[in-house]
């Protein structure tokens, strides 16, 4: 009897601390996204009372890589508006280009209407001097203006790519070691959910699966440095083979 309440209260005991991680994840997530932030804190009342199904629901609902990716803040709303605009100013020098030789034909032909005898001088010197006046966007504004947006066209592009090749590896290993954290808690909510308090055969099982899941680690450990040395037998011999080759071809050409 001693034994089942001690196993009860150990039980009360790592659901509160569940709980109380899964609130600090919770307010953590709750500076960018609230509606998680609700979702994790009603994971967190489940916890605390032991509401098993409910908090089995809540533990589907959530995605931990979306949210070690929240938590971790991969997504800046500055560069992602630059983004947007890198992406939205590529048709820019198309568009403005095409509206300047759309201004210029027409102003070209109405040019040319109220004085034929400018047919033989070239189009570009005519569009220049803006035809006369009637055209303020001339053919070395026009050139400039395109300039202009290629150029902060690559300075977006380069901006972008540096900081998603500088940032891109450290980022996704904090999300990776973020995303690991999330699913051993979200597993302990699972486990500590259940309004079930294990009897000593259930401890015994979970005492064998602890010392099975150890013994297998030990053995693929240990078949891991055994292909590590089988690799190395390998790569000695094909050495040796190497040095096998060479003496008897010295040898032959002896």
């Amino acid at each position: 009897m001693r034994e089942a309440l001690g196993t009860a209260e150990r039980t009360l005991v790592g659901r509160d601390s569940t709980a109380e991680r899964i609130d600090a994840l919770a307010e953590e997530v709750g500076r960018r996204d609230p509606s998680l932030e609700a979702l994790l804190e009603r994971l967190a009342d489940g916890v605390r009372d032991g509401r098993e199904r409910e908090v089995a629901g809540y533990v589907g609902a959530i995605d931990p890589r979306a949210l070690a990716e929240s938590v971790v803040g991969t997504h800046s709303i500055l560069w992602d508006v630059l983004e947007v605009v890198r992406n939205v100013l590529v048709f820019a020098p198309i568009a403005v280009t095409w509206l300047g030789l759309s201004l210029a034909a027409a102003a070209y032909a109405r040019l040319l209407g109220e004085q034929p005898d400018l047919v033989t001088r070239p189009f570009l010197l005519l569009w220049q001097e803006g035809f006369g006046g009637t055209l303020p966007l001339n053919f070395s504004t026009l050139a400039l203006t395109d300039a202009s947006l290629i150029g902060v066209l690559i300075a977006l592009s380069l901006a972008l790519h540096l900081r998603s090749e500088l940032r891109g590896r450290t980022i996704r290993a904090r999300v990776l070691a973020k995303e690991s954290e999330i699913r051993a808690l979200l597993g302990e909510a699972s486990s500590a959910g259940a309004l079930e308090v294990p009897d000593a055969e259930a401890e015994s099982a979970l005492i064998a699966m602890a010392a099975e899941e150890r013994r297998i680690y030990e053995r693929a450990m240990e078949r891991e440095g055994q292909l590590f040395d089988m690799e190395n037998a390998i790569r000695e011999l094909r050495e040796a083979a190497q040095r096998l080759e060479r003496v008897a071809e010295a040898l032959t050409r002896r």
